[in-house]
């Protein structure tokens, strides 16, 4: 398809597209935005690629047309395209992806004299992307590519260049590529530390001191975390278009182009299965059960629930209670119905003010809906005034919490322990007003670890606590 006239006799660049002009994979992101429409549109996606990958890229092209402004483009390609024009030489970018799809980014970018790309049952990948090359240059070419299906065209082209893998005789534009440190990334360590509550039923019991309990306590949250990291993959994949139009995080692995699709697929795939697995090795059936239940309701959540207004949050806060529960399955210990309700209302709050975060940024529509879910600019009053709500019902929830644990602190003075709900309350109207004011953005558990008041709060709690169960005061 010319998209302009030939503009010289000169040596042609054929550039490649996926991975190579984009960062992104054009064709395997179409059919994870295809299937992720439900559960028919899934099956059909199957039964188009029983059909032959061309096909199901022809029939994923007609659907779901790929947005070009939104894709990452490498600037060392468009620095050696740019040059190549400059030289007066012809620019062809030639890809295994639908022919259509290329055409669209052609056009956005304006930089090309034409294009190619998958046309019904023929994927133009490898020889047959060669044979077309071959025959479209009429001579001498240069190919830019990126992966290890481009090497008879890189050695049959008179120029081979590479962003990623380079053989010998390759010449590499780009900086080495690191997907290992790329996937570590996308797995979010540093969330981690929400995983943490699985210890709450251990120090509440007043049993942490045992070491048994604090093995399989810590090895409850190995396996959350690994889990959890599974579920970032799945999510990252699915709001990669939603993650790009945002101004953070458009730079997360997935969305940015750093992490392919095929890798982060494979470590989602494991550690969504191997977790559990091992779980019911390491602690029995109960905690597996429930792990289960938690992954089963982040998906649900990831794919519907999180665009459901109200409901969202309530299942955050569920999902954060069920890490409790778990804990205490783990341990083997009874957990307080009071202690489940406080976890609820605290996680509520924290939940609103993380869609109040996202809703305060400046918008010059206060009817446009917030990016993958259900909330108006509009809305940002009526979410505060919920969440500060939910705040002081936690407040009032852990006091009653308190007045039920005398029999752990025994030997103690559990009276203490009210010290927690000055602490609490603190901490929550401290992080509620800094959220007005502009000064918290994004998810409120990562700036609590990050922020020095809140962390010496926690240390301030953790004191009152063993200060209730060690030490004897007469009132």
């Amino acid at each position: 398809m010319n998209l302009h006239a030939p503009i010289a006799t000169a040596r042609p660049l054929y550039v490649d597209l996926d991975r190579t002009l984009t960062t992104a994979d054009v064709s395997l992101e179409g059919f994870v935005r295809f299937a992720r429409r439900g559960l028919g549109p899934a099956l059909l996606l199957c039964l188009w690629l029983l059909r032959g990958r061309a096909y199901a890229k022809a029939m994923v092209a007609r659907a779901c047309p790929v947005d070009p402004a939104r894709l990452p483009y490498r600037a060392e390609v468009l620095a050696e395209i740019a040059a190549a024009r400059a030289a007066g030489r012809r620019v062809v970018l030639a890809s295994g992806s639908h022919w259509r799809q290329v055409a669209r980014v052609a056009r956005h970018l304006g930089l090309f004299d034409a294009v190619a790309g998958a046309r019904g049952r023929v994927n133009l990948k490898g020889r047959r992307k060669l044979a077309w090359i071959a025959a479209d240059a009429g001579g001498p070419f240069a190919y830019l590519g990126d992966a290890r299906a481009d090497a008879p065209i890189w050695r049959a082209a008179a120029e081979a260049l590479s962003v990623d893998h380079a053989p010998a005789g390759v010449r590499r534009i780009a900086p080495r590529p690191r997907p290992w440190r790329a996937l570590f990334k996308a797995m979010r360590p540093h969330q981690w530390a929400k995983n943490a509550l699985v210890f709450v039923p251990l120090a509440t019991s007043g049993l942490w001191s045992d070491p048994a309990l604090m093995l399989r306590a810590t090895a409850a949250f190995l396996f959350f975390s690994l889990a959890a990291s599974g579920v970032y993959l799945v999510n990252d994949l699915l709001d990669i278009d939603a993650d790009r139009a945002h101004r953070t995080k458009r730079h997360r692995p997935l969305a940015s182009g750093a992490l392919p699709i095929p890798p982060a697929l494979a470590a989602a795939a494991l550690l969504l299965i191997g977790a559990p697995l091992a779980a019911w090795g390491a602690l029995g059936g109960g905690f597996a059960l429930v792990l289960a239940g938690y992954l089963a309701l982040t998906q649900a959540y990831s794919l519907r629930l999180k665009a459901v207004v109200t409901l969202d949050v309530i299942v955050l806060a569920c999902l954060y209670t069920l890490r409790i529960f778990a804990g205490a399955v783990a341990v083997v210990v009874a957990v307080s119905n009071w202690l489940l309700i406080f976890s609820i209302f605290l996680f509520l709050s924290l939940a609103y003010l993380k869609r109040y975060t996202e809703l305060a940024q400046p918008s010059d529509d206060p009817k446009r809906l917030l990016g993958g879910r259900g909330y108006a600019p509009a809305d940002v009053e009526v979410v505060m005034m919920m969440g500060v709500a939910a705040a002081m019902v936690s407040i009032l929830v852990l006091a009653l919490f308190i007045s039920n644990v005398s029999t752990v602190y025994a030997h103690g003075t559990p009276q203490l322990l009210s010290a927690l709900c000055l602490i609490l309350l603190y901490w929550l109207t401290r992080l509620w007003t800094m959220a007005r004011r502009g000064e918290v953005s994004g998810d409120p558990i990562a700036f609590a670890i990050t922020d020095r008041r809140s962390l010496a709060l926690g240390v301030m709690a953790a004191l009152v606590v063993i200060a209730a169960q060690r030490v004897q005061l007469a009132f």
